[in-house]
């Protein structure tokens, strides 16, 4: 009976997480645009990652100072942004307060896209999200391990992050045993994700939720372990009104919403007068590695990160979104610091000196023909001096 029972409820949560809520629906704030991988940017989330994607493609060494700017490392893994895959690996250090005084840690920091069904023959679809929410073993668990094997040398500290999908296997990651045995996960940190082997994970593990965001109770620990299920989670308000996909897709990036958390998930404030919430990350993106994440795959294959569209393109994009009313001029102003006004100002400052020395040319000529004329003048006056002078003689 006891079986029946649990057949019974794993059918209902199954038929929930398809029918009631699909975690397909994980790039609904972006709208196509002639072609399956063609996306328009038309929100200030799209935009924020797209400016970490530039940052990542330039190298820049990055301060990762709250849970919003790490969810954003996470959702540049999605193919709508890049076509390296929805792995990526980053070295850095990793600062924090403790009741001994402050750590300073060099981390490996392994951030992880969630569920994607427009990448063909890539494991990070539905079939991958009900694997993982019964806490079954699948094949992006098994990706993941390659990549960090590939990349992370034994012994190094590991901070994992997940958005959805992601961040469901970033914590069966955390709970495998080689990477236990292998690695220090000194962290999880997961976006809109349910509990995930909550009695083996190895490090300090932070899910955060939107109030809306209904994916963080789709796991069989909705029905085993419904107290730690919802009680672990670090719920905050966006605003969404129970609007679960916009809350899924898009709260996670908002620092005004989740600004208040360190990188690491954990809220700010103070226990027994040492800081908590104080984990800041610096991030060299000069060493990051994308990996892919294809079925039958017995290793993963390194790539880089190549944007979808060049800087021009997303700046047009983005003044069209503003006239369509799809976001503020003050969104533009703030997300788009990849925009071409980098590009143009230099131009304007060279147009007012190219004025300023033709002004120079046409005044310095002005004088020469004044003193030309002044020299005429002076010589007609004095020839007329020299003929009078003859007349009088």
């Amino acid at each position: 009976m006891s079986k029946r029972v649990f057949r019974m409820l794993a059918a209902a949560l199954v038929a929930t997480t398809i029918l009631v809520n699909p975690m397909v629906a994980e790039a609904g704030s972006i709208l196509p645009a002639g072609g399956d991988t063609n996306y328009v940017l038309h929100t200030e989330t799209d935009f924020k990652i797209m400016d970490m994607v530039y940052k990542i493609q330039n190298g820049e060494t990055v301060n990762i100072e709250n849970a919003a700017q790490m969810a954003t490392l996470t959702k540049v893994g999605y193919a709508d942004y890049q076509s390296a895959g929805p792995i990526s690996i980053t070295e850095g250090r990793m600062t924090y307060n403790t009741y001994w005084g402050a750590e300073d840690k060099e981390v490996y920091v392994v951030a992880l896209s969630g569920t994607e069904t427009i990448v063909e023959n890539q494991t990070t679809t539905v079939k991958e999200d009900l694997q993982a929410g019964f806490e079954l073993s699948n094949e992006y668990v098994l990706n993941v391990k390659n990549a960090i094997i590939d990349r992370i040398p034994a012994g190094s500290n590991i901070i994992l992050a997940g958005h959805s999908l992601g961040g469901m296997v970033a914590q069966q990651v955390a709970a495998d045993k080689y990477i236990k045995d292998n690695y220090e996960v000194l962290n999880t940190v997961t976006f809109g994700s349910p509990l995930i082997k909550g009695f083996s994970r190895e490090g300090m593990v932070k899910r955060l939720g939107d109030s809306s965001d209904k994916n963080t109770f789709y796991s069989i620990s909705s029905v085993l372990n419904i107290v730690w299920q919802y009680a672990g989670v670090n719920h905050e308000d966006g605003g969404y009104n129970g609007d679960s996909s916009a809350a899924h897709c898009d709260s996670y990036l908002r620092e005004d919403v989740w600004g208040n958390y360190d990188c690491a998930g954990e809220k700010r404030g103070s226990v027994l007068g040492v800081e908590t919430g104080s984990r800041m990350l610096t991030l060299n993106f000069a060493t990051t590695s994308f990996y892919t994440s294809f079925y039958g795959t017995t290793s993963v294959v390194r790539s880089s990160i190549a944007p979808k569209k060049t800087p021009a393109e997303c700046y047009d994009l983005a003044k069209q979104a503003v006239a369509d009313g799809y976001m503020s001029e003050d969104a533009l102003n703030q997300f788009t610091t990849f925009a071409m006004v980098t590009e143009i100002a230099p131009v304007e400052t060279e147009v007012p000196e190219v004025i300023e020395a033709d002004a120079e040319v046409v005044e310095a000529e002005t004088v020469e023909e004044s003193v030309e004329t002044e020299s005429v003048e002076t010589e007609t006056e004095e020839t007329e001096v020299v003929e009078t002078e003859a007349v009088a003689e």
